[in-house]
């Protein structure tokens, strides 16, 4: 399936945020359904149109605009499992921390135990065409070529053979991103807190030639600079939601405080409200539910925005958009 255009949350949100959410779209029935699984029945994209909406409560508005398409209904097939692979999105900074940043997206596979060479195949695998094409296009640092050559996890450490592929073209930056991308998707699995990589079975010690040093295993810590201001990690982007939506992540903002929006397809602004991490003077995660209510017959399109305020302007940066499925 196509992954939709982000929401730009405009500048129409005061400086104070709505101390409690509200509702204002109605019921979410506008879109077409779809589990938001890989396997996607053959259709016609309608020409894209522009939708915008606004909340309000008292003092405070919020308005969501976007750009969207018409998405091919997906089916799930039996027997699969959902896992997440690392991509890197633009958006999502500010004038002094632009992106691109790494963006977890959800991936459906047949059902494995051997959940973190699925994940690493998925990851190789890169985005669907229609991902690359899709506004703010999902990329990949993984050169397509590579090959895992295998793959262990034991006592906390995941250590992943790669071929010598992996370390082939590109910059600094892509490097480094590509590096990350192994690191973020090995790590979504709780008995992996860290990565050891090999090329060809060689341990590595240097990576490529931009002259990376690699003397000790790695984990998510290590590519913070890769990482959005406001990193939603659950739910996925395009993943399948529940209600109550549970949004969990990590951040790094002015006061610890950041602000949420959950958008229906249309643009309609369901709910709103603020959340914050544990930590004031740095990064820190964040883990909240949206319990509003909403009324799906079928699985839905929907959008889950974060951002906050400049702490020089007022104004709104650092917003991070995904699309979820809101499930009935």
């Amino acid at each position: 399936m196509k992954r939709p255009a982000v929401f730009l949350v405009m500048l129409a949100l005061a400086a104070a945020a709505c101390a409690e959410p509200v509702v204002d779209g109605g019921p979410i029935t506008t879109r077409p359904g779809g589990s938001g699984g890989t396997v996607a029945t053959t259709t016609t994209a309608s020409a894209p149109t522009t939708t915008a909406a606004t909340s309000t409560t008292g003092a405070s508005s919020t308005t969501a605009a976007t750009t969207t398409t018409a998405f091919p209904t997906t089916t799930t097939a039996p027997g699969t499992m959902g896992l997440k692979v690392y991509f890197m999105l633009e958006g999502g900074g500010s004038d002094y921390r632009p992106g691109p940043f790494l963006v977890p997206v959800y991936r459906e596979v047949p059902e494995t135990q051997g959940v973190a060479r699925a994940a690493m195949n998925a990851l190789i695998a890169g985005p669907t065409a229609e991902e690359k094409g899709s506004v703010p296009a999902l990329s990949s640092a993984v050169p397509a070529d590579t090959v895992l050559l295998g793959i262990s996890v034991a006592d906390g450490l995941a250590t992943v053979d790669l071929s010598r592929e992996f370390e082939a073209g590109g910059g600094t930056f892509s490097m480094a991103a590509r590096l990350a991308q192994v690191v973020f998707t090995l790590t979504q699995f709780p008995t992996v807190a860290e990565v050891e990589f090999r090329l060809d079975g060689e341990p590595v010690t240097i990576f490529s030639s931009e002259g990376i040093i690699m003397d000790h295993a790695v984990g998510r810590g290590d590519y913070e600079d890769l990482t959005p201001a406001i990193f939603i990690d659950d739910p996925a982007y395009g993943a399948p939601a529940t209600d109550p939506i549970r949004v969990r992540g990590v951040a790094a903002v002015f006061e610890a405080q950041f602000n949420w929006v959950l958008a229906d397809w249309d643009g309609r602004v369901v709910a709103e409200g603020f959340a914050m991490t544990d930590n004031g003077a740095g990064w820190g995660s964040f883990d909240f539910t949206i319990d509003v209510p909403y009324d799906v017959d079928t699985a839905q399109l929907a959008s889950l925005i974060l951002f906050d305020y400049s702490a020089q302007d007022g104004t709104q940066e650092n917003i991070r958009e995904h699309p979820i499925w809101l499930q009935p």
